[in-house]
C-alpha cells in the first residue's frame, strides 16, 4: 500500500499525532470538572467521548490522506493549487475543532473561530470562550428581579398604598 518507507513513517506519525491530540484533548480535565449542563463526567462518558474524538480524528486523517493522494495526482498548476487550498482548509477546520474542544465551546461557536494563523485562532478561541462561559445574565433565569420594590408586609401600609379613586 505504501511505496516508500518515508510515507510509512509519516503516515504512522500522523496517526500517532492525531490520536495523541485526541487523547490529550479528552484526558485534560475540564476547568470545573463539569459539563455545561451541570453533570459530572463519569468514566463511561469519558470513554464514549474519547471514542467519538478518535473517530473524528480518523475521519480527518483519511481526508488528509485522500487530499495528499490527489495532490500527487495533480497535473496542472491550477489542480495543484486547488488541492493545496483544500488541504489548508481541512487543517484550519481541524484546528478549529481542537480549539473548540480545548475551550469547551459548542459547535456553533467553533465555526466562528477565525484568524490568519494558529496563534490568532487560539487567541480568538480564548476570547470566545471567555465571553461564552462568563455570561452574567441573571435576570430571566428564574427567581426574583432585584430591581422590583417589595410590597409592604404591614396591613396598614399595604392599605395606604392602594390608590383611591375619587368620583
Amino acid at each position: 500500500m505504501v511505496d516508500n518507507p518515508t510515507d510509512a513513517t509519516s503516515e504512522a506519525e500522523g496517526r500517532d499525532d492525531g490520536q495523541e491530540a485526541a487523547v490529550a484533548s479528552v484526558t485534560q480535565p475540564p476547568q470545573s470538572e463539569e459539563q455545561g449542563d451541570g453533570q459530572e463526567l463519569d468514566a463511561d462518558a469519558l470513554r464514549t467521548e474519547l471514542k467519538a474524538v478518535r473517530a473524528e480524528a480518523a475521519k480527518y486523517r483519511t481526508k488528509a490522506r485522500e487530499t495528499a493522494e490527489a495532490l500527487k495526482a495533480a497535473k496542472t498548476p491550477e489542480e495543484y493549487q486547488a488541492v493545496a487550498d483544500r488541504a489548508a482548509e481541512l487543517e484550519t477546520e481541524l484546528q478549529r475543532e481542537r480549539l473548540a474542544r480545548k475551550y469547551n465551546l459548542p459547535d456553533a461557536l467553533a465555526a466562528r473561530i477565525s484568524g490568519e494563523d494558529d496563534d490568532a485562532r487560539e487567541a480568538d478561541a480564548k476570547a470566545l470562550a471567555e465571553l461564552f462561559h462568563n455570561r452574567g445574565d441573571g435576570v430571566g433565569r428564574g427567581g426574583l428581579d432585584p430591581s422590583v420594590t417589595t410590597a409592604p408586609s404591614d396591613p396598614g401600609e399595604l392599605a395606604a398604598s392602594i390608590p383611591r379613586a375619587r368620583r
